[in-house]
């Protein structure tokens, strides 16, 4: 019996190699080119943030606020120019000034006040001050106030005045000074304070009289 003759290709051929997955490779995803052409433009523009047009009030307000600042600092100072260049000092020590609208200012320790200036009589005894000395006179009032010292006591120097302007003064104590006060109809009106104390003026009872006349009252 004739043999096969074997297949010359089947002999010594390799075997394939078992199958291996290939794993995918990783691929950046490049950045975008700042000198690429920019994306299509909405035709509806886009609407402003709201804070602006806040902040926009707010500096409109301030700067309002500094306006009125600035005119209120400008017409004090036009005041007090005015009254600086209206005032007048004295050798003696005098004050006296003009203010806008007629009115009349001034101070003088010196000054020797009657009882009609000062719409009550001047304590018996007692001595010029000098402190607190002044006349006032407006177009709608006039005041004039004047001070003293006496050796006698507070409570005496009170009931002398509570005579003096009468039963319709009012009266207020204090402990170391009382107020006595008498307003005479709607014109007129006389305050006199009266303190003591151990460490002023050694000791004496300080009076100070305050006579305000309005003379637009009717």
């Amino acid at each position: 019996m004739a043999e096969v003759p074997e297949n010359p290709g089947s002999q010594g051929s390799p075997e394939p190699p078992p199958f291996q997955p290939v794993a995918a490779q990783y691929q950046p995803v490049p950045a975008p080119n700042p000198g690429a052409a920019p994306g299509p433009v909405s035709p509806f523009p886009e609407t402003p943030k709201k804070s602006g047009g806040a902040l926009k009030i707010i500096l409109i307000i301030v700067g309002v606020l500094v306006l009125l600042v600035l005119l209120v600092v400008g017409a004090i100072g036009f005041f007090v120019y005015r009254i600086a260049h209206s005032a007048h000092v004295g050798k003696d020590g005098s004050v006296t000034l003009s203010t806008p609208g007629g009115g009349t200012f001034s101070s003088n320790q010196n000054e020797k006040f009657t009882s009609a200036d000062l719409g009550t009589d001047i304590y018996p005894g007692a001595v010029p001050n000098k402190v607190g000395n002044m006349r006032v006179s407006m177009p709608s009032a006039s005041v004039v106030s004047a001070s003293y010292l006496t050796s006698d006591s507070k409570d005496q120097v009170v009931n002398f005045y509570k005579g003096k302007l009468g039963d319709e003064a009012t009266s207020m104590d204090m402990g170391a000074s009382s107020i006595v006060s008498l307003k005479k109809g709607s014109k007129e009106q006389i305050t006199v304070t009266i303190a003591q104390e151990a460490s002023r003026y050694d000791g004496k009872t300080q009076i100070h009289i305050m006579h305000t006349t309005d003379k637009e009252a009717k």
